[in-house]
């Protein structure tokens, strides 16, 4: 028994997983686990990937998006600092660590993570986006549309941000457009019941008397953390 134990050892150490070694299996692993949305089992993974190679700064960002999408948001944020110490050109990595402290309402360290990987990869339609959700919420709306703007003109199909913009534009006043963006939301993806409430409300907004009743609108969701440009 202990011989088999041995043996089967040698051969993972080896590479005796369809050629890879410990270490790839791992963070192979990692990867499957994320795209599961198993995020322990991905923590896990990427842990003991990054205690065979603690130097790999693209396991230190997937295991931050593990965390980040677990809500450990700190472990998150250790990760993607990680990451950028060893890489100082990892754009997603500042983008994620942004995410993370947009989650915990550090919208000043958001944006300037932002700002960062937009200087790195000007033409990522979704960094723009996701600053614009920090400024939307800082409510600098003006801003936050001319990010919205630049999304959309670099990726026309990028989804949610018609609706986030749309949202700014509803708390703007410009109900007209708004109800465009919601429009073309519901165009991209029709099961998005956020954007259908919000069509709704602000269409029915234009013809509403002033000063009457109403609610807030709904806050579209963030774009995940994916495989940014490095």
């Amino acid at each position: 028994m202990e011989q088999h134990k041995m043996k089967q050892r040698d051969t993972a150490e080896r590479g005796g997983h369809d050629g890879m070694d410990l270490a790839e299996l791992y963070f192979a692993l990692g990867l499957h686990f994320l795209e599961q949305e198993d995020w322990d089992r991905a923590i896990n993974a990427f842990t003991s990937h990054l205690e065979l190679e603690p130097d790999n700064a693209l396991a230190y960002d997937r295991r931050g998006i593990a965390c980040g999408r677990a809500e450990r948001y700190d472990e998150a944020i250790a990760d993607f600092s990680r990451a950028i110490d060893l890489d100082s050109k990892f754009a997603g990595a500042y983008n994620n660590r942004g995410l993370s402290y947009y989650k915990q309402c550090r919208s000043g360290e958001a944006i300037a993570d932002y700002d960062r990987a937009i200087e790195l990869c000007p033409d990522v339609a979704v960094f723009y986006a996701n600053r614009g959700l920090v400024h939307a919420w800082r409510n600098d709306l003006y801003v936050a549309i001319a990010d919205y703007n630049q999304a959309i003109e670099l990726d026309p199909t990028l989804r949610e941000t018609h609706n986030n913009r749309g949202e700014a534009y509803a708390r703007w006043g410009e109900h007209e457009k708004a109800v465009a963006d919601f429009e073309r939301e519901l165009s991209l993806n029709p099961n998005d019941v956020i954007a259908y409430a919000n069509r709704v409300w602000t269409a029915a907004s234009i013809h509403r008397p002033p000063g009457s009743a109403g609610g807030d609108y709904e806050k579209g969701d963030e774009k995940d953390e994916t495989d940014y440009p490095r």
